[in-house]
């Protein structure tokens, strides 16, 4: 019965704004529930016509009666393309080399977004009827994928027709009643309205499945952070203790002693920051806010774990404990795994990976003979802690060269052209400095006092490698549908502006 009341209220509160909202819309423009103004907002227009297409004179006219519902700028660029190219990247490309403008300048972003207010339409021109067209916008500006598609798809027909001018025009216009348009003059609302209380369950069941999904992550990493935190604080005791044992005179336990003072100070903030996540309310687990503090809490409670785990390593080896052995196999377990692992990378290659493959193979066998070799000596005595450190580094350096080679060569049997081989690599690099891969390690005393791209494992490797070969087939697969969006910039570092392209 509440729930049917409540219904009646919302729908007779949608049927109030309705009203209200018609006597604002002129009779011509009742039934779509959009007001139609003519010229406004519109900033500057800058047009690069560098494929020679557009009617200059025309398009300008043309946007002098296009409204936008914010001040935005409007740049325009064509050119004369190729069916593989990659037309976000080189817009990008583009833009950093004759209008630097096009990208922010503001501080907090780092050039690594479009400018605010901005509007750029690039037209790629593959011959009659035959191209892409790519859209980008400022963050203050953005779009979804599916109305960046009806952007685009407003100038599909002229642009078939080749008739590059009118379909130009006809994607500004387009998009100039999509970006920042006010909600009330959403379609959806006004089909929302029409159909009653089933259309308003719809909006708020989807708004109250994000809200419960937040809920859901933010509960998941509250307790992994809370699980390593608890392992921290249970091993505290002997941490201190381990810490204090640390020789003078090691370069590894000297670091790892300037670690133990910053481990304390980190660890009562992951305490304090564990009492305020478990005390937060239903309104803040529901927000991507408190998702990303749950995320950090997480991610700073592993690290506090890996540390102690080095930390409690190294003195036992250091003083030879009665755990000093178990202490060094925690320490060579990380190349052993890869030294098993090498055989996913290297059976049954084609012919023109299989010197690169050798070359791994061949590693294997020689590091497999020094690690127990280094074992052997570290027990008699032959060396000490720091050498066997040193040594066991050199192995997992000389792994990650041999990872590199191995990379490309495999990039380059499997990619085209240079994008999909920056793209490739992108993704290979990303995975290699990720923590996910090398934090499911352990805390190891090489891996907790090094950046961890140092060390790549074959783990790591692996994800890269299909992340890469995923990302470039789609990618293709993206390129061989009209219509649909690609996303993403081949060779752009760290840029996200956004926007996209779509073939016609």
């Amino acid at each position: 019965m509440a729930r049917s009341i409540l219904s009646k209220r919302v729908v007779s509160a949608l049927a109030v704004l309705t009203f209200g909202l018609l006597s604002v819309v002129t009779p011509a423009h009742a039934v779509s529930g959009v007001q139609i103004r003519a010229g406004e907002n519109l900033g500057t227009v800058s047009i690069d016509d560098t494929a020679g297409v557009i009617n200059r004179d025309r398009l300008l006219d043309a946007l002098d009666d296009v409204d936008f519902y914010e001040p935005t700028n409007v740049a325009v660029y064509t050119r004369e393309g190729e069916y593989s190219d990659d037309i976000n990247t080189k817009t990008l490309e583009y833009a950093r080399e004759h209008h630097p403008d096009w990208i922010s300048s503001k501080t907090e972003d780092y050039g690594d977004y479009w400018a605010d207010g901005l509007l750029i339409i690039t037209l790629s021109v593959e011959g009659s009827g035959d191209g892409q067209i790519g859209t980008y916008f400022g963050e203050d500006r953005k779009v979804s994928t599916g109305q960046m598609d009806s952007i685009h798809e407003a100038g599909y027909d002229d642009f078939n027709l080749s008739r590059w001018t009118d379909g130009v025009i006809a994607v500004a216009t387009k998009a100039s009643s999509i970006m920042n348009r006010p909600w009330y003059k959403s379609p959806a609302l006004w089909w929302t309205v029409a159909a009653g209380g089933g259309g308003t369950g719809i909006v708020v069941a989807s708004v109250a499945a994000v809200r419960s999904s937040r809920r859901k992550s933010f509960a998941e990493e509250l307790q992994s952070g809370t699980t390593h935190l608890t392992n921290v604080t249970m091993d505290l005791d002997e941490t201190e203790l381990a810490a204090k044992t640390l020789p003078t005179g090691s370069s590894h336990a000297a670091e790892l002693e300037r670690r133990f003072a910053d481990f304390m100070v980190n660890y009562r903030q992951s305490f304090d920051a564990q009492a305020k996540l478990d005390a937060a309310d239903k309104k803040y687990r529901s927000s991507s806010e408190g998702v990303e503090a749950t995320k950090k809490f997480k991610t700073d409670a592993k690290n506090l774990d890996r540390t102690d785990d080095a930390i409690i390593a190294a003195a036992a080896l250091y003083t030879r404990s009665a755990s000093w052995e178990e202490a060094w196999r925690a320490q060579t377990q990380p190349l052993e795994d890869d030294l098993t692992q090498i055989s996913t990378l290297i059976d049954n290659v084609e012919p023109e990976l299989q010197a690169s493959a050798a070359a791994l193979a061949s590693y294997r066998e020689d590091a497999t003979a020094t690690l127990a070799s280094l074992s052997t000596k570290l027990k008699t005595e032959d060396i000490d802690v720091d050498q066997a450190l040193d040594q066991l580094s050199d192995l997992r350096k000389e792994l990650t060269q041999r990872l590199d080679e191995f990379a490309k060569a495999q990039i380059e049997a499997f990619a085209e052209n240079e994008d999909e081989k920056e793209q490739m690599r992108e993704a290979m690099e990303r995975s290699r400095q990720s923590t996910d891969y090398h934090g499911s390690r352990g805390g190891t005393i090489l891996d907790v006092l090094n950046p961890g791209a140092l060390f790549w494992s074959v783990n790591s490797y692996n994800a890269g490698y299909s992340s890469g070969t995923s990302s470039v087939a789609q990618a293709r697969e993206s390129a061989s549908s009209s219509g649909s969006i690609s996303t993403g910039y081949s060779g752009g570092g760290s840029f996200s502006g956004s926007g996209g392209s779509s073939r016609f």
